[in-house]
């Protein structure tokens, strides 16, 4: 068993966790977030599309608003303090200005000390990594780079 580093979150108070779909934190990253709120920390959570696009056995309208309503019981169970659910298509998220503008719009308002996402490589354990996780991990860095400069 391999010795991992325990991430260091002495001093954060809010964190920003910038994600593509509705039950991304579910995969890994939910955990931490429990463990985190429980501690004090805020954690809020934006979304940058409903997922609308992800059953493709229900209508892309269905979809979004089940999504949302299970995304927000997740929060809810792990203690986020906030969760927005912006409004990208799903599917063809692009880390083009708009999205990063919404994302450092998120950003100055939160003000968080530390921001979480999905791996945006391009391969990852599974296969092929989605195009809206490589685009969502792309433009959450260069917000990053961009809240900083008015």
């Amino acid at each position: 068993m391999t010795d991992l580093a325990k991430l260091d979150t002495e001093g954060v108070e809010r964190v920003l966790a910038v994600v593509a779909h509705p039950d991304d934190m579910e995969y890994g990253a939910s955990a931490a977030v429990a463990k985190w709120a429980a501690e004090g920390i805020e954690i809020h959570y934006l979304l940058l599309t409903a997922g609308e696009a992800g059953i493709a056995s229900i209508e892309p309208d269905r979809t979004a608003a089940l999504r949302a309503e299970e995304q927000q019981a997740a929060c809810d169970i792990v203690g986020a303090a906030s969760l927005e659910i912006l409004g990208f298509p799903d599917g063809l998220l692009e880390p083009d200005h708009s999205v990063r503008k919404a994302i450092v719009r998120k950003i100055r308002e939160v003000r968080p000390q530390m921001a979480i996402s999905l791996t945006w490589e391009l391969e990852v354990g599974f296969g092929i990594n989605h195009v809206d996780h490589r685009a969502c991990g792309m433009a959450l860095m260069d917000a990053i780079r961009d809240a900083d400069n008015p």
